[in-house]
């Protein structure tokens, strides 16, 4: 059981959560998650946990960080805790980023809430120029990213489909602005399947290497319910466990 330290709405329904997690396995790479038990005790509703991508991780501390937008049942249900209660978790699951050092121009594209996986990336990956590409309806759901991100050495480009930022529209068309003027060594991106497409096909063209995150609803986390089967260019594969980060080119994605 986890303790909590923090659930607070830092956005419009964007709740950023804090765990104390004494006893943690291992510690999470960025591009991992963990499976939350929302229901609270005695009661089975919702039934399945729900998979929440690690937003940062404090080694030295033990303290999990998860950012979530409020959407349904279940997170309307987690939105209600408060500091000083338990979560049932289990984690970290999942297949993670490629961290290996690289010494060259490196793109985070991050849409929407796939914004969350790439911060503790980021903030992992030591070598290399990088730079942040972030994407929203709103400039107010960019804001707690942005201060965060703002406390790395990084290059943050922001855009929203609403109101003009760096530009006026979505982060694809942003990132690729950038795209034409400078090639990058390699590219994470995670966010809506249409935005994962795009980018991808951009990377494929020019021969750039990357990694994306997928966003699928997950039963069990283990690779036993099948609920979050993908299609990839080898068959079949489960996102919770050979996933959620595929290479680019790998998974057959929903253009």
């Amino acid at each position: 059981m986890f303790e909590i330290l923090k659930n607070k709405e830092v956005g419009p329904d964007i709740f950023y959560l804090v765990l104390k997690c004494d006893e943690l396995s291992e510690q999470p790479k960025p591009g991992q998650f963990f499976n939350v038990k929302i229901s609270r005790k005695l009661s089975t509703d919702p039934l399945l946990r729900r998979p929440f991508s690690v937003f940062d991780f404090d080694e030295d501390q033990n303290i999990l960080e998860l950012v979530y937008r409020k959407v349904g049942r279940g997170t309307e249900i987690l939105s209600k805790y408060k500091a000083g209660e338990k979560l049932d978790v289990i984690g970290p699951l999942g297949n993670p980023f490629s961290t290996e050092k690289r010494s060259g121009l490196i793109h985070l594209v991050g849409g929407g809430m796939g914004i969350v996986p790439l911060h503790y990336l980021a903030r992992t990956l030591e070598k290399g120029e990088k730079k942040v590409f972030l994407g929203a309806e709103n400039s107010d759901e960019l804001e707690f990213f942005t201060k965060r991100f703002k406390k790395m050495n990084v290059e943050i480009h922001r855009a929203a489909m609403t109101e003009k930022m760096e530009i006026k529209g979505s982060v694809l068309v942003l990132w690729m602005n950038y795209l034409d003027q400078e090639k990058p060594l390699f590219v994470y991106t995670c966010g809506p399947e249409k935005m994962l497409s795009a980018v991808e096909k951009e990377c494929l063209k020019s021969s750039i290497q990357g990694q994306l995150s997928i966003e699928r609803r997950m039963g069990c986390g283990i690779g036993v319910c099948l609920s979050c089967s993908c299609e990839t260019t080898e068959g079949n594969k489960r996102s919770c466990v050979d996933g959620p980060v595929f290479t680019l080119g790998e998974v057959v994605l929903n253009a």
